[in-house]
């Protein structure tokens, strides 16, 4: 392992939401590091943070073990893509190093901030109250986006995801508990309830917040809350809450008692069909964010993407779809602006999908997204007013800006689609590039 000392770092690099290394003054986004591949071989080696990482490994991450028989070279290339970005005239000798058998990120050299969330949830574990509670309200902040925000694809990003999240969970109980024994209760039952809604069957999140619950004179939320606790215990692993639960619900109930007054007569409340059933949505007030419909059959990756669009301040998923049919249905129940739409389903193309969405409603805009395409489909994508085409495995936030800025009748083609038509060029196939 590179260990760390006290050089100054040459590189600081967040891996929490899309990816960005600051090399300086430079600032340098997730499509500016090579392309895909070079992005990820970085995302790898920075998951294994001053660590050495075999190149058999590597290849076998990068090609889902089924790597060519040029992986190899293909993979040394790649890192001389990466470090011509990321250490431009220092050959080897910068913050990624070639080891025995493959490459490791030194540490000494490169501020990381998931290390740096990893190393104040270790020191808050072992400090007092006080100063724990501002590391770990640091470290929270710090992992606020998910991890590995761009890599919507491979399975290795997706299992050190929910890996991730498992410690960002157990990092919020614990800020949880510690915000309760130092008094600040509000913070602790936000802090709980986030952790319990995340895992249910966290008895540690239930109890700081119906201890919270409870000592911010919350009674009937705080019975609220163990009686959903104890329905999810009994159905999902057949037990009772802990001792501690119960005796806080005894506690609960007896204050609860103790201050109930005889409920006094209320009017017959009039409900009128308007008020049961929202206005069309016409009526309803404009929103200045962009509404996106996903029609994707990867439940992941759709699902990821959802959450990186809702975070954004401009634009908003309003559901996902995973077929041709369910496309053209949900785009009628949502009207979305914008479709983004994978050119690959199960009951066929994204372009049949498309087609029927258009010849109802031309003005909305439809992006797809593929890994193939060919000179027929893009033709054909050119024709019906298809917005754009972009590399499924491509940075998001391009894609991000791609669906902000896309409009019918000016078909966006990224280059590395293009190249991946061999040697039929754009212009050949009667298409812009991006």
């Amino acid at each position: 392992m590179l260990e760390a000392s006290g050089h100054t770092p040459t590189l600081r690099i967040s891996v929490f939401g899309p990816l960005t290394v600051h090399r300086g003054e430079t600032e340098l986004s997730a499509n500016q590091l090579g392309g895909p591949k070079p992005r990820q071989v970085l995302e790898i080696l920075l998951l294994s943070f001053g660590s050495a990482v075999s190149k058999s490994r590597i290849m076998d991450l990068l090609w889902s073990g089924n790597h060519p028989a040029v992986a190899l070279p293909t993979l040394e290339s790649y890192v001389s893509v990466l470090r011509r970005h990321l250490q431009p005239g220092t050959g080897r000798s910068g913050p990624l190093r070639t080891v025995n058998g493959g490459y490791a990120i030194d540490r000494t050299l490169v501020e990381l901030d998931l290390d740096r969330f990893d190393r104040l949830v270790k020191r808050a574990s072992q400090a007092v109250p006080h100063a724990a509670l501002a590391m770990l309200t640091e470290a929270l902040e710090l992992a606020s986006a998910p991890l590995l925000g761009d890599e919507l694809l491979p399975a290795w990003a997706e299992e050190e995801r929910i890996l991730h999240a498992s410690r960002v969970g157990s990092a919020r109980v614990l800020a949880a508990e510690t915000a309760l024994a130092v008094g600040n209760i509000a913070q602790a039952v936000a802090w709980a309830d986030a952790a319990a809604k995340e895992d249910p069957l966290n008895e540690r999140a239930w109890t700081a917040l119906i201890l919270g619950l409870e000592r911010n004179g919350e009674n009937t939320e705080a019975l609220r809350a163990f009686d959903r606790c104890r329905r999810i215990m009994a159905e999902e692993m057949g037990c009772l809450p802990s001792m501690a639960l119960q005796e806080a619900q005894h506690r609960l109930l007896a204050n609860t008692a103790a201050t109930h007054k005889p409920f006094a007569t209320r009017a017959a409340v009039q409900v009128t069909g308007e008020e049961c059933f929202p206005a069309p949505l016409a009526a309803r007030e404009k929103t200045e964010r962009l509404r996106i419909l996903i029609v994707d059959d990867h439940t992941t990756f759709a699902d990821l993407l959802a959450g990186a669009l809702d975070r954004e301040p401009d634009l908003r998923s309003v559901g996902a779809a995973k077929s041709v049919a369910s496309a053209v249905t949900m785009f009628k129940e949502t009207r979305p602006d914008v479709v983004l739409m994978d050119l690959h389903l199960p009951d066929g193309s994204g372009l049949n999908a498309a087609e029927r969405i258009l010849s109802e409603t031309p003005e909305v805009r439809i992006v797809m997204l593929t890994g193939d395409p060919s000179p027929a489909a893009l033709r054909e994508a050119a024709r019906m007013g298809i917005c754009g085409f972009l590399p499924k495995d491509g940075a998001l936030g391009l894609m991000l800006d791609t669906l902000r800025h896309a409009r019918a009748g000016n078909l966006i083609v990224h280059p590395a689609l293009v190249a991946k038509l061999g040697g039929t060029s754009a212009s050949a196939a009667g298409l812009p590039a991006k």
